[in-house]
């Protein structure tokens, strides 16, 4: 059986916001996660820019402009977008048996990612807006005003 990775990342992106909504939030982390990037993908095949690339752009950049210490590689930036989802599904030790951050926060964040995703590639391709995908975006654009 063939399927478009389009559809898989709907599908991910879609339980993610239900998880997200019933609460479940490390669920919905990997899932929204997994629907980013392949959502980025398609935009990165498109010759488009993905979420997470804009906010790893503007975090290394707003690092050189505001700091005398350091500079941020690109690379620390993906590790500090990408911390909890990978806290959450690598254990590297006896003593990394345990995650320190906000999980509803951190599933906040990678939806809103893939969800710009998700609206960015609509202008591309025949996605359609769904109830939850809706919901969360009026969330998040409530926030934001």
């Amino acid at each position: 059986m063939a399927v478009q990775k389009l559809t898989v990342a709907s599908e991910l992106l879609e339980q993610a916001l239900r998880l997200y909504y019933e609460n479940h939030y490390f669920s919905a982390l990997h899932l929204a996660g997994a629907a980013e990037e392949l959502l980025g993908a398609h935009l990165r095949v498109m010759g488009q820019s993905s979420a997470f690339h804009s906010f790893r752009t503007a975090g290394v950049e707003l690092v050189k402009g505001s700091s005398d210490g350091p500079l941020m590689t690109g690379k620390e930036m993906e590790g500090l977008l990408n911390h909890a989802k990978n806290r959450t599904k690598h254990m590297d030790s006896a003593e990394d048996s345990v995650v320190t951050f906000d999980p509803a926060e951190e599933a906040h964040d990678l939806l809103d990612r893939a969800v710009s995703d998700y609206y960015h590639l609509m202008q591309y391709c025949p996605l359609a807006e769904t109830p939850l995908v809706a919901r969360f975006n009026r969330e998040i654009l409530g926030q934001r005003t």
